[in-house]
């Protein structure tokens, strides 16, 4: 079925974000033959060209009614920081005046774009900034799209390479079909053009969603936050562990990796004096004994004042990894990156410096 190319304040509908059937669809009622769907799909999509007196391959009068009767909308940037490390902020501003953040990542000529999927999130976990937002909705497929278009103009990266993240604001298998029909934008050859293989999904861990996820004829990779190895823990820090415990969730990985012959990964967020210790790492090791997965270690990145959590020493980290490696498990160290202005993982959320600021706006009556 075609997305509903209603806009989210109910005025001119937005045709971003709509596929090629929901593109002809739409301009059928101006007596337009379907293959004009097509070409309108290119422009959006392949060209990131967004006004319709552009496409010169329609009729001009077909530009005409198109430009009257509908929006071409995929956000605007109103802001960006930039860290020391060439970490970049995006502030989106979507159609209805709510906003979500956005992150370009450079390491060694790799780029590497982390965008959201919704704007704040529902599921709770502990150590998430995000999570203090609550969530306010789903982000729709162009919405979804329009963040990387976005960057991609703002850091005027034209044809260079580069990797898609589901890891900012939102947990993407709770937006399912927000998500996969953008991950379709971005790997249709008509559309981004993008590799599946340089797309990564990352979830909380719904396991009924990964199932699904694996029958997908196209799926982006996954990586899980597991980041426990006891209920009792993962309940604490994730409460979507409570429905969908580790022993479920495990069994939809395993599942996962049975239907579509795919690797995946398990990250953990390393928590001083919560889940760095031996034992944690050799629960570890038991429980993904026999699972294709590699592991991916994340350093919690602190957020003064929100989150009452620090990071395990450099030297401890390392340590837990070595021993992983020791025994076998594929394991790697995701350093934190962009931390200084929020922008690492864990850190987006549209709240400010500090807890104090809310109380104090909220006093002032702003």
């Amino acid at each position: 079925m075609s997305p509903n190319p209603g806009s989210q304040d109910g005025s001119a509908p937005n045709l971003y974000g709509l596929d090629a059937q929901g593109l002809s669809d739409y301009i059928a009622r101006f007596d337009a033959p379907a293959y004009h769907g097509g070409q309108i799909y290119r422009w959006l999509y392949a060209r990131r060209s967004f006004s319709p007196e552009d496409w010169t391959d329609l009729p001009c009068r077909l530009r005409t009614a198109i430009a009257e009767s509908a929006v071409v909308d995929p956000g605007r940037i109103v802001s960006r920081s930039e860290a020391t490390d060439r970490t970049v902020k995006f502030l989106i501003e979507l159609r209805d005046g709510r906003r979500v953040e956005a992150v370009y990542m450079e390491q060694s000529g790799r780029i590497t774009l982390c965008v959201s999927s919704q704007v704040g999130c529902a599921l709770g976990c502990d150590f998430c900034l995000t999570a203090r937002m609550g969530l306010e909705r789903h982000l729709s497929a162009g919405e979804i799209a329009g963040q990387v278009a976005r960057i991609q103009h703002g850091r005027q990266m034209g044809d260079r390479p580069f990797r898609i993240v589901f890891m900012g604001m939102g947990e993407p298998l709770h937006n399912y079909d927000g998500v996969l029909g953008a991950f379709r934008l971005l790997t249709s050859p008509d559309g981004f053009g993008l590799s599946r293989r340089r797309i990564t999904l990352s979830t909380v861990g719904l396991a009924p969603a990964i199932e699904r996820l694996a029958d997908e004829p196209v799926r982006p990779n996954l990586a899980v936050s597991l980041n426990a190895t006891t209920d009792e823990l993962r309940s604490r820090l994730m409460p979507v562990n409570r429905r969908y415990p580790i022993a479920r969730l495990l069994a939809a990985c395993r599942r996962y990796a049975e239907r579509s012959g795919d690797r995946f990964t398990f990250e953990y967020v390393l928590l001083a004096g919560i889940n760095d210790a031996e034992a944690d790492e050799r629960r570890l090791r038991r429980l993904v004994h026999g699972l294709p997965v590699k592991l991916n270690l994340i350093p919690f990145n602190a957020v003064e004042g929100w989150l009452d959590y620090r990071p395990p020493s450099k030297s401890r980290i390392l340590a837990f990894r070595d021993r992983l490696l020791r025994a076998g498990v594929p394991t790697s160290i995701r350093w934190s990156r962009g931390a200084e202005t929020r922008a690492a993982c864990g850190q987006l959320a549209l709240l400010p410096l500090k807890p104090a600021t809310v109380a104090a706006e909220r006093d002032s009556g702003r």
